[in-house]
């Protein structure tokens, strides 16, 4: 037993879910850069209709997470063995890829798009109840710093590896690092062991264990019964509901940008695939200092790393719009401003993040008992990744209508706005208070 102890340890836990959350995004943007290439040269689609389906087939993804989101969150707090819907995303995952990298037809496409949504669905619900189960709620900031992080670089890393090799290779090789990622995967599911099969773990799930490090929302006064079911106790919480506007919003912000700007490079600059990959490395960059935000969050909270992530990344959008013209000047002032873009992504997302199992945690505290004997991590980030997933979609469709109608600069100064309107909202309606400590911790 102490031999397989580490397969259910904190940080092989985090690891395996960090990985997880990597893979499925990085599936997502692997194809952005290539993307709209790829609908002309394997498709047959004129120019005059690739902005329209880039957006269609990037919002679809988010369409089939936002269903998955809630039927998986419903059943993540029904099951004590996570493992298995882990690895059923998993198998999602491979049969969609396959069938994305095969098929020509535009149908086809649409639904690998959907049954990667599917899987990110299940890996994001599970993965992160699991993470809440094994790391406990005092370091929740800090492990979701590290997704947070993985989510990220998984998002822009994809495009940026996506479109080198989409450029040297074709469009089949591009899937091979796709392949490789999933048989680790594979191999890191079947080791891991969640904290409800180690009765000794922190997160156990054994309702009846007194341990001081078991999950707040998991040790329930026996006198009280759940008197309402937790998705509408969740959702009569402004706080929960701010943080999922939160979550909406950045995810809004990123798949707009991946939907519009290769295409608007291409048209402005006349990038090629590799060239549009080391724009989104711009992004990417600032997203290693994701677990020192999420720290930062552990210490003094939520509130001041949001507002100000938020609002870095409002001006940062609205300068895009001055990106106009084929010069070595906006070239450079591209990458700037989307390196701001990505600080302020970097700084709000691990505090978005936590901010839902902090609030879920909050209502348990006003209302003991409320969420039954399973607790409700599952329905809480189950309801984060639809708003999450909302995000996904509409982003695409968003900016890729607004750029349509009214241009490049609108677009930006529309997402500018948002983001400034979510910075309000977080000040107007969120408090920075000390993070509730579990009775006796």
């Amino acid at each position: 037993m102490i031999q397989t102890h580490w397969r259910s340890s904190t940080a092989f836990v985090t690891f395996v879910v960090c990985v997880a959350v990597f893979t499925d995004i990085f599936m997502y943007g692997l194809v952005v850069p290539m993307l709209p290439f790829a609908l002309s040269s394997r498709i047959g689609l004129s120019d005059s209709v690739i902005q329209l389906w880039v957006s269609i087939v990037l919002a679809s993804y988010g369409a089939s997470i936002l269903l998955g989101s809630l039927l998986f969150g419903w059943l993540g707090d029904r099951t004590k063995n996570k493992k298995t819907p882990f690895l059923l995303g998993l198998v999602m995952m491979g049969c969609a890829t396959l069938l994305f990298a095969l098929s020509r037809s535009l149908t086809l496409l649409l639904v690998a798009r959907v049954f990667q949504g599917l899987s990110t669905a299940i890996v994001f619900t599970i993965g992160f109840s699991l993470l809440v189960d094994a790391v406990g709620n005092e370091h929740i900031g800090r492990a979701l710093g590290f997704t947070s992080m993985s989510l990220s670089l998984g998002l822009f890393g994809g495009p940026i590896i996506g479109g080198f090799i989409y450029d040297r290779a074709g469009y089949l090789v591009v899937f091979v690092p796709a392949f490789v990622l999933i048989v680790l995967e594979i191999i890191l599911r079947l080791l891991l062991r969640s904290p409800s099969e180690t009765p000794s773990s922190v997160g156990s799930l054994d309702p009846t264990d007194p341990s001081e490090n078991s999950p707040l929302l998991l040790r329930l006064p026996q006198k009280h019964k759940t008197s309402s079911p937790a998705l509408l106790a969740l959702l009569r919480s402004v706080r929960f509901l701010v943080a999922m506007t939160g979550m909406c919003m950045l995810n809004l912000f990123m798949t707009a940008f991946e939907a519009v700007l290769p295409v608007y490079m291409r048209e402005l600059f006349d990038y090629s695939s590799s060239q549009i990959a080391i724009i989104f490395l711009s992004n990417t960059l600032p997203m290693v200092l994701s677990p020192v935000s999420g720290t930062l969050v552990d210490r003094i909270g939520s509130f001041w790393p949001a507002v100000a992530g938020f609002a870095l990344a409002t001006p940062s959008m609205m300068l895009l719009g001055i990106i106009q013209h084929d010069t070595v000047l906006c070239s450079i002032l591209m990458r700037v401003f989307l390196f701001a873009f990505g600080s302020g992504v970097s700084m709000a997302m691990p505090a978005m993040m936590t901010e839902i199992s902090m609030a879920a945690e909050a209502v348990e505290h006003q209302r003991p008992g409320i969420f039954g004997l399973k607790g409700a991590y599952s329905t809480a980030y189950g309801l984060s990744n639809a708003a999450f997933a909302g995000g996904t979609l509409a982003g695409p469709l968003f900016a890729g209508y607004v750029r349509e109608c009214a241009g490049w600069t609108a677009m930006s100064i529309a997402l500018g706005l948002l983001s400034m309107l979510m910075t309000l909202l977080i000040v107007l309606c969120t408090r920075p208070k000390s993070r509730p400590v579990a009775e006796g911790g």
